[in-house]
């Protein structure tokens, strides 16, 4: 292992709340088993955003993708404009892209369940072919709590079946950001405080079987 390389969305970036030299956990487990780090993580992404920015990053031998998946009603499209992303918070203006697609295909759990699964699901595949080890998280409990996820219909049980959990960490069941709450660590508005980021490195490192067997030596 020469490099972790992180993707995903704010909940793995410094914040405000951070304080002179803290670190979001992907960083903190870098520091920790004294490897390079390098972070593609943007504010607001979407998993297919996420899935953009893996299958086009520039990997290198010894490398290892950590990978948190976010909120499953984020989503990004190829326009005139270029990568557009989208999503409920911030589409408002009328008329909009954003406008349409929330009372359209996007207000239905079946869009953003069934196309998150199957980004992870083109992700994975990428990184199995490309020999990248990697490791997926969640930042939230969106996908499990969904009623379609506990109640899926033949389509969704076949690309629940076609993703491999094995290289999924999950914290006590739950996403980092739940679980952050669940633990009663502090947060700065939305986003956990540094307390739960070296929780978190804690924990992916004691379960990861990338990083166990070094992190024990450290």
């Amino acid at each position: 292992m020469n490099r972790i390389v992180a993707f995903g969305s704010s909940p793995i970036l410094s914040h405000p709340g951070f304080k002179k030299g803290d670190m979001p956990f992907p960083e903190i487990i870098a520091n920790r088993l004294t490897v390079a780090y390098d972070t593609k993580a943007k504010p607001l992404s979407s998993n297919s955003k996420i899935s953009r920015k893996v299958l086009t990053y520039d990997f290198q031998q010894g490398d290892i993708a950590l990978v948190s998946w976010t909120s499953t009603t984020r989503f990004e499209f190829r326009t005139e404009h270029g990568w557009t992303g989208i999503n409920p918070a911030t589409y408002r203006s009328e008329h909009s892209f954003g406008e349409h697609w929330y009372n359209g295909p996007g207000q239905w759990e079946y869009t953003a369940i069934s196309m998150a699964l199957k980004e992870i699901i083109i992700t994975q595949n990428f990184l199995k072919q490309a020999g990248i080890p990697f490791i997926f998280l969640f930042d939230h409990d969106e996908i499990f709590e969904s009623h379609l996820y506990n109640n899926p219909d033949a389509y969704i049980t076949s690309l629940i079946k076609s993703i491999d959990w094995e290289h999924f960490i999950i914290f006590d069941n739950h996403g980092f950001m739940p679980w952050c709450r669940i633990k009663e660590f502090d947060f700065t508005g939305t986003h956990p405080n540094i307390t739960a980021h070296l929780a978190a490195a804690d924990y992916i490192i004691e379960k990861s079987p990338h990083f166990a067997s070094k992190g024990s030596e450290s």
